[in-house]
């Protein structure tokens, strides 16, 4: 069986790598006390795919991502749902007084409840029952919608539409980034953020939670990029996150295990250093340091 991208269609693609379901499973057990076998089907191993017309890597099969039970675990977490983060900061910034907004998976309605309070007309979409009746007892507008099926009723209705954290759940992305882009007026602003996969990253790598059932893409700056070569969008800008001090454990464990592993010495040394001074040494660097997200500003054409 031949393996398409679902970004292009096409069939060049390469495989990189292969996962042993029983290594995200038992990860699961052990740290969020949660069965999630059921979502990979018997299946020994799934794979990450490259599609090399776009550098977009995804994971195969299709159908082994979270459903709304796997999520209303996931939400019981502090951290999960986010009122504002980084992202939402800028996104912010980008977004004019006259728009007509709306907002893709908005959670439990922090970003939108901030700019609703500036007067700027908001719209919300969002799947999860128990986030969607957080937003609506915020008082804003929500609906329990997917894009696609939104954008059918509203076409070109929008001047920005944004997903903040969402299009690296999707396995049907090119279904996806073309119904956000058919919500937009001519010239619209569409803005994506997504976890930031650069190579070897300390705060993604080996992480479950950047698996299915979880996430089914992983992006990065060329994948984001390459997006113009496949829809009617032009990049307009790339932000970085810093590194913010809720990753700052991240990269204590990264610097950690690898000193242990090259410079045993090294490594017990900066084991028995103070959390407080790790985190010192790494918040003077934050300017020079990746955080968790990456966000792209697009213009429809």
């Amino acid at each position: 069986m031949q393996v398409h991208s679902p970004l292009t269609g096409s069939t060049n693609v390469v495989l990189e790598k292969e996962i042993l379901c029983s290594f995200i499973i038992d990860d699961y057990r052990k740290h969020m006390d949660f069965d999630v076998t059921r979502y990979f089907h018997n299946l020994e191993s799934i794979q990450i795919y490259r599609c090399l017309d776009t550098g977009f890597r995804f994971y195969y099969p299709f159908d082994i991502d979270g459903d709304s039970e796997f999520y209303k675990v996931l939400q019981k977490q502090s951290w999960y749902y986010m009122d504002w983060k980084w992202e939402h900061e800028i996104a912010s910034m980008l977004i004019e007084q006259t728009d007509r907004v709306l907002e893709i998976g908005c959670a439990r309605g922090g970003f939108l409840e901030r700019i609703n309070q500036k007067g700027i007309k908001c719209v919300g979409l969002e799947l999860n029952e128990s986030a969607l009746e957080c937003s609506r007892a915020r008082a804003l507008e929500v609906s329990n919608q997917s894009i696609e099926d939104h954008a059918k009723e509203n076409q070109g209705q929008y001047d920005v539409v944004c997903s903040f954290q969402v299009v690296e759940h999707i396995a049907a992305v090119r279904e996806f980034m073309q119904a956000s882009i058919n919500a937009l007026k001519p010239a619209g602003k569409l803005i994506v953020s997504v976890p930031n996969n650069f190579p070897n990253s300390p705060i993604l790598k080996d992480n479950i939670l950047n698996m299915p059932p979880h996430h089914m893409g992983l992006w990065d700056t060329v994948s984001l990029a390459n997006l113009q070569s496949v829809f009617p969008l032009r990049l307009e800008r790339l932000e970085m996150e810093p590194i913010q001090k809720y990753h700052l454990g991240y990269y204590q464990s990264y610097i950690r295990d690898r000193s242990i592993k090259r410079y045993p010495l090294l490594g017990r040394v900066i084991n028995r250093i103070s959390k407080s001074v790790t985190e010192n040494i790494l918040s003077d660097l934050s300017n020079f340091i990746f955080g968790h997200t990456i966000l792209a500003l697009y213009e429809k054409l």
